[in-house]
């Protein structure tokens, strides 16, 4: 209760959210011709990390980080159709430009006759893409991309993966439900047939500006794989690398653990059902947004089941904002981390922004091995152009 009051003890101060949930419907009577816009994101971060476990951890340096940069195309195609790609130039993981994804927007279809009625309230998604499981991937970092997350770490068990896949969104007067099809495989070749490896993802909404100054959202999402699937990715697609850089990592370890900070049930799961509840709840300045996730599945013959608890309140005034973070994730069997934020952020303009950071998280129980009973702490500058 008293980190519960810690997190709703802010500035009552603001001015505008967030609030970048799906992307509004294309307008069809505003193309012209087709049109290409290249786009950038860029981040960088200056590290200031302390750790500390009853094994000998590596030593970490007060310096900066890698610096990731994003190369996005947006082509609008034809009245209501557009394609969006994007590619990692710079990344924790991989040192090579490579394609994270891209897919095909359609709110409208000039090729189809009669269909104005249906495509007035839908729109068809697809492609190598996110599932739209779940809010909280609206408020994280994806790569060079930070813009939307107000903090540096995203999520400590966080729902992120790229997946062949197509999704309906009926949206109408704000209700708001999805439903998606997906291989739920990150490495597409090594799977089963499609037929033993198709993926269901759904999500109820209801999103309402009440009035000028009162915005309410809440939403219920699922993802599900069926027995015998050949391994869910949902929580390790992202092949990017997380943030807080070397963070517990053992001094007899090899190599980069590229994920880092985060703990979640990890990939491969041969069967799956996981939830999201999400809420919003926007006046004025203040921001306050939810989570409650949780999971049951079967790894390599296991059974697992996680949860996911987190709370994140946020106030703005001008272009300054101020907030804190609460995320705690739990195996079910006496293992959990829990992470505290505390930081703020000025957008100097809409596309810049410089955030400071500061991180505390704990680790405790079996499941974490050699840092049971460790964690990291101190304070990460991070500055981003997003265009």
């Amino acid at each position: 209760m008293k980190k519960l009051a810690l997190l709703l003890t802010v500035f009552l101060i603001g001015s505008v959210a967030y609030g970048q949930f799906e992307k509004a419907k294309l307008d069809p009577t505003t193309f012209e011709k087709m049109k290409v816009k290249v786009g950038g994101d860029f981040a960088i971060q200056l590290q200031a990390l302390d750790h500390e476990a009853d094994v000998e951890l590596i030593d970490l340096k007060n310096n900066f980080n890698l610096p990731t940069a994003n190369l996005s195309v947006t082509a609008d195609l034809a009245p209501g159709i557009q394609l969006y790609i994007n590619n990692y130039m710079s990344s924790r993981h991989h040192n090579e430009a490579w394609v994270e994804g891209g897919y095909l927007i359609i709110d409208h279809m000039p090729f189809l006759k009669g269909s104005e009625k249906l495509m007035k309230y839908m729109t068809i998604k697809a492609g190598v893409m996110t599932p739209d499981y779940g809010d909280a991937h609206y408020f994280r970092s994806n790569n060079g991309n930070v813009i939307n997350n107000p903090f540096v770490g995203n999520w400590v068990m966080d729902a992120f993966t790229t997946n062949p896949a197509i999704e309906f969104m009926f949206r109408n007067n704000g209700i708001i439900a999805v439903a998606g099809l997906s291989n739920g495989r990150v490495n597409y070749g090594r799977g089963n047939d499609i037929g033993e490896d198709l993926t269901f993802n759904w999500k109820l909404a209801y999103d309402k500006n009440i009035n000028d100054d009162l915005r309410v959202r809440a939403s219920l999402s699922g993802f599900h794989a069926p027995d015998g699937h050949s391994g869910v990715y949902l929580w390790d697609g992202d092949r990017a690398g997380a943030r807080y850089y070397n963070v517990m990592q053992t001094a007899a370890a090899e190599g980069d653990n590229f994920r880092s900070g985060r703990w979640s049930p990890g990939s491969g799961q041969s069967k799956l059902n996981s939830y999201m509840a999400n809420v919003f709840f926007q006046f004025k300045g203040l921001e306050i947004f939810g989570v409650y996730e949780t999971m049951s599945g079967v790894k390599r013959g296991a059974d697992q089941d996680f949860s996911q608890a987190a709370i994140q309140a946020l106030y703005r005034v001008g272009s300054f904002y101020f907030g804190t973070r609460y995320n705690h994730v739990s195996d079910g069997l006496d293992s959990e981390v829990n992470r505290t934020n505390i930081g703020g952020g000025w957008f100097m303009t809409d596309n810049v922004v410089v955030k400071l950071d500061y991180v505390n998280q704990k680790y405790e129980g079996p499941a974490h091995g050699e840092i049971n009973g460790g964690k990291f702490n101190g304070v990460v500058l991070e500055a981003a152009i997003s265009f």
